[in-house]
């Protein structure tokens, strides 16, 4: 495998897991990126630092596009909320106008949306290297991991997502918010045995 983030310590659970967080208040998770392959070592492709960062993965609204039942969406302009599909469906070539009220529902095309809420912001996303380093992370930033990493070694991630409305903020059919690095390069160390 390569560099990746994962659930346990000695790297065999992959996160691909998503995580629903809809409640109000703080949801503080750990996990652990690295490779369980000792021989791999990862570099910055540009950049002096490997940086892991809470990144968008909110998809923009399309016209004349298919939506399976659950894809989540955002208007090609966000207005801070995000849209389920509830009916599968072809949009329309036009853009419609978008509404707000939670848990409305219309139609674009032949597929039927509602909104689901308010979307996750960057700065509703706090990442550290210590779980006391959350109380002082700032949303949306993200945290250096090295000029150089070799692999069999985790480094632990902690991160803490917000929610101030309780609104619906993701999905297991569709994740809005994810954590990526910088660009980067794996190579692999040439081990002999004697």
């Amino acid at each position: 495998m390569a560099f990746m983030l994962y659930t346990d310590k000695k790297m065999q659970n992959p996160a691909d897991t998503r995580l629903t967080f809809n409640g109000v208040g703080n949801l503080d998770v750990v996990l652990y990126f690295g490779s369980n392959q000792s021989d791999e070592v990862l570099s910055p492709e540009t950049d002096a630092q490997i940086i892991l960062k809470p990144v968008n993965l909110i998809k923009k609204w399309q016209p004349n596009k298919y939506y399976d039942y659950g894809n989540i969406i955002e208007p090609s302009t966000p207005n801070g909320y995000i849209y389920q599909c509830i009916g599968s469906g072809r949009t329309d070539s036009k853009e419609p106008r978008w509404w707000v009220d939670l848990g409305g529902t219309g139609k674009i095309g032949s597929a039927w949306f509602k909104v689901l809420g308010e979307a996750f912001r960057h700065t509703d996303i706090k990442i550290s290297l210590t779980q006391a380093g959350l109380d002082s992370a700032v949303g949306g930033e993200g945290i250096e991991l090295g000029a150089q990493l070799q692999g069999g070694r985790a480094i632990p991630v902690y991160m803490r997502a917000s929610n101030t409305t309780g609104d619906i903020r993701n999905d297991f059919t569709d994740a809005c918010r994810g954590l990526a690095t910088n660009s980067t390069i794996t190579t692999t160390t040439n081990v002999y045995a004697d």
